[in-house]
């Protein structure tokens, strides 16, 4: 700014040396007019003291346009150094954007590695996983299949324990009629023993007599027979000899009888041991499978879970497991020569049936 002001003041000194020079060439000119000048230097010099008032009046008008144009230019100068220092400003600001942004870019490509890498590791994961799903669903339709199949042989074994049942009940039944059957036939042999050893007294008895009265009758004297002395005649050693026949068929029957009834009890005997190995057959079909350890992990009957000090024990019955609080019962079973442990609702549905047996 102070140099444009100085170079205005500079042009305009020199105008006005110009002008003052003009002005001096015109009063000269005038002095001359006076003196000896003729009239046509005069007119010439009125048209170039035009011409230079004209060339002065633009001249003027140039300076003045050249200073309103300076002014403009010095507000346009101030108005740039104002953008720039504005735009340096915003460069600065920016540059410190783009420094950030760079910071970020980075920190975003590191982050962009790391999600390529763990989307990698995750969709092998997944690759994994879907194999695994596949494979879990292959075992799951198998399960399902083998657990169809297993309904089905529940059915049949419960359809077949109910029918083994009703055979047991049956062979039961039969069981209790030919053990009855049997104690009515014991009781009548043991009645036909007594009765044949009291004929066989009786036959003893008879022969004694039989020899005494042959004694008689060979002899003819007395025989001391008790409670005192008597006198046989023939007709009474006849009827006593046709007695000791009768006695004596009587007690040949007696023995054919007994020698029946020794025949059908062996033939009893022989069926009941039959019934009671089909019964422990039938038994030992209707006892449950034997569960796995590692399926049970809590007492099927007080629901207490098993630990070191609560361990398993299994009932040799329904094949359950139980603890033993649960299962502190013994009893005989038709699988078992000797008592083994059973829980407490196969032991109290084991003393029904025996009891009822």
């Amino acid at each position: 700014m102070l140099s444009m002001n100085h170079e205005n003041i500079t042009l305009k000194q020199q105008l006005g040396i110009d002008v003052n020079a003009d002005r001096t060439d015109e009063g000269g000119g005038r002095g001359g007019k006076d003196h000896s000048a003729p009239q046509g230097q005069v007119e010439e010099l009125r048209q170039m003291l035009d011409n230079e008032k004209k060339q002065r009046q633009e001249c003027e008008k140039e300076l003045d346009l050249q200073i309103s144009l300076k002014a403009e230019m010095e507000v346009a100068m101030k108005l740039l150094e104002k953008d720039i220092h504005e735009k340096q400003d915003t460069i600065i600001s920016l540059r410190r954007q783009l420094d950030d942004i760079k910071l970020i870019n980075l920190e975003m490509y590191k982050k962009l590695q790391e999600c390529e890498s763990s989307l990698k590791h995750k969709t092998e994961l997944i690759s994994k996983l879907e194999a695994k799903t596949f494979s879990m669903t292959d075992t799951i339709q198998k399960m399902e299949e083998k657990y169809q199949k297993c309904e089905k042989e529940l059915a049949s074994a419960e359809e077949s324990s109910r029918k083994m049942g009703q055979q047991v009940a049956e062979k039961e039944v039969k069981v209790s009629s030919v053990e009855g059957d049997l104690r009515i036939e014991r009781e009548w042999r043991s009645s036909l023993q007594e009765t044949m050893v009291k004929d066989r007294d009786r036959i003893s008895q008879l022969n004694q007599e039989l020899s005494q009265l042959k004694s008689v009758a060979s002899r003819g004297v007395y025989v001391v027979r008790e409670p005192g002395l008597h006198l046989l005649s023939p007709l009474k050693y006849v009827s006593l000899q046709e007695d000791y026949y009768q006695l004596k068929e009587q007690c040949g029957e007696h023995e054919q009888t007994l020698e029946e009834l020794g025949n059908q009890l062996s033939i009893s005997k022989l069926q009941v041991a039959d019934l009671q190995e089909e019964a422990t057959k039938t038994s030992l079909k209707g006892e449950g499978q034997w569960t796995s350890d590692k399926e049970v992990t809590h007492c099927k009957g007080c629901s207490k879970e098993f630990n070191i000090t609560r361990r398993r024990h299994h009932c040799r019955s329904c094949g359950e497991i139980y603890c033993n609080s649960c299962s502190d019962n013994t009893m005989s079973l038709p699988s078992s020569a000797r008592p083994v442990r059973v829980c407490d609702e196969c032991h109290v549905f084991l003393v029904g049936r025996y009891s009822v047996m």
